[in-house]
């Protein structure tokens, strides 16, 4: 069977080098679409659909007690 669809979701950034990698190594004539999702297009629904975001989506702000001397990472 082959597959119509096929979806690769990550919860970081999916590099412009990935997806060509990605797009190499599958077979041309066996597949139809992939679609890559992520961190950025998983938030962009939230804000599309109009639903809150969840706990931890965005980094701590000023008002929760991080301060600019700290590392964002």
């Amino acid at each position: 069977m082959l597959v119509d669809h096929a979806f690769i979701v990550a919860g970081g950034e999916i590099t412009k080098q990935a997806r060509n990698w990605i797009g190499n190594k599958l077979d041309a004539a066996k597949r139809s679409q992939i679609m890559f999702m992520d961190r950025d297009d998983i938030l962009n629904l939230f804000v599309v659909t109009n639903l809150p975001l969840p706990k931890g989506a965005l980094p701590p702000s000023v008002e929760s007690g991080a301060s600019d001397d700290e590392i964002p990472f």
